[in-house]
């Protein structure tokens, strides 16, 4: 008798995410917020009867977790670890060359600084990334890294709201739009957190794209990083 492979049940996760609609609406949640299911069907074009659907099949794969609150359901991508998986996806599809006439087509704002599911991604990431690691502030080891006893002093200086309670701290992430990694996890989430608080990004006119201000640009500066735009 012929043994049948011991399967991991990860298709249910592929085929939720197979879908272009569906891909749209998890794109649309990679900020990090939760949003309601009419937001995302005008996110994928899509009806809010088809958007139904497409948000019960990522619910019921963990794509996609639910919050309910009073008559109205939110929907959010379930945890970092699909986070994570998601952004992989992104970057094996640009190692692919799918998404070559895309990256030409973004916006500029876009590619220079955006809210990666609540860490900061594009150029100004990647500056931040750098800075972090060449100030020693936090320690690699293999794709992942912690805070170091020098980054922890640092978050102190800039009211930086981080517990260490477990590693790790942060993990690379390649970038989809500038192919060198960024920063993701709950350390670099911290980060953006307090960059949002004060104003020193804010929200541009582009979704997901985040515009540095006066106010960034002098933190930048005091870690010694130097911002390409």
């Amino acid at each position: 008798m012929r043994q049948r492979a011991v399967q991991s049940g990860f298709s249910q996760i592929t085929e939720a995410l197979s879908d272009p609609a569906r891909e749209a609406i998890v794109t649309a949640l990679s900020h990090g917020r939760a949003m309601p299911a009419g937001e995302l069907a005008d996110a994928a074009g899509i009806s809010p009867q088809s958007a139904s659907a497409h948000l019960q099949k990522l619910v019921d794969a963990g794509v996609l977790s639910v919050w309910p609150q009073g008559r109205f359901r939110y929907y959010r991508i379930s945890d970092d670890d699909v986070a994570s998986l998601i952004e992989s996806l992104v970057d094996l599809a640009a190692k692919a060359g799918k998404v070559e006439r895309r990256l030409a087509r973004l916006p500029g704002p876009f590619r220079q600084s955006r809210n990666c599911y609540r860490h900061l991604a594009g150029q100004l990431g990647v500056v931040l990334c750098n800075a972090l690691v060449r100030r020693q502030l936090v320690a690699l080891y293999g794709r992942s890294g912690r805070i170091t006893d020098k980054g922890l002093a640092w978050c102190r200086d800039e009211g930086i709201a981080f517990e260490p309670v477990r590693e790790p701290h942060l993990r690379l992430c390649n970038d989809w739009t500038e192919r060198v990694p960024h920063l993701a996890g709950a350390f670099p989430s911290a980060i953006l957190d307090r960059l949002l608080a004060t104003r020193c990004v804010a929200p541009s006119d582009i979704p997901r794209a985040l515009r540095l201000t006066p106010k960034g640009r002098g933190f930048f500066s005091r870690l010694g990083a130097d911002v390409p735009f």
